[in-house]
């Protein structure tokens, strides 16, 4: 086999960095439908849910888009996308929280309170009109 030329580096397998990463994507992948199996009170199933997706998004760019053998220009663009997604999702989860509960019936399950409900109406006399 020819040896590589004067400063060159040996090509190198990065077969069992791609396989470790893999494996540890299908660990996540698993644990992702294990912990939509499960009930996590309030927002923490969609934190949690938000979190195993960044860690699976980040070793797919890091490894399989050789942003981990990359300097420079490609890990800027990289973070500076990370900081707009974080922001966009920041923005709509702020305008999410500004906004009315949804109008569902009375009586039905997160339904607003209606007003005046808790007091009976005024008797109405025989022969008069309602406004």
């Amino acid at each position: 086999m020819a040896e590589p030329a004067a400063g060159h580096a040996a090509p190198h397998s990065h077969q069992a960095r791609y396989l470790v990463v893999w494996v540890a994507l299908l660990c996540f992948t698993v644990l992702t439908y294990a912990l939509a199996r499960v009930h996590l009170p309030g927002a923490w199933a969609v934190l949690a849910a938000l979190a195993i997706a960044v860690t699976k998004g980040t070793l797919v760019a890091l490894f399989f888009m050789h942003l981990w053998e990359q300097a420079g220009a490609n890990r800027l663009v990289f973070a500076t996308s990370l900081v707009f997604v974080a922001l966009l999702i920041g923005l709509v989860i702020a305008d999410n929280a500004t906004r009315f509960p949804l109008a569902n019936p009375p009586g039905s399950v997160g339904a607003l309170p209606v007003a005046g409900a808790d007091r009976d109406p005024p008797p109405v006399a025989a022969g008069s009109r309602t406004p």
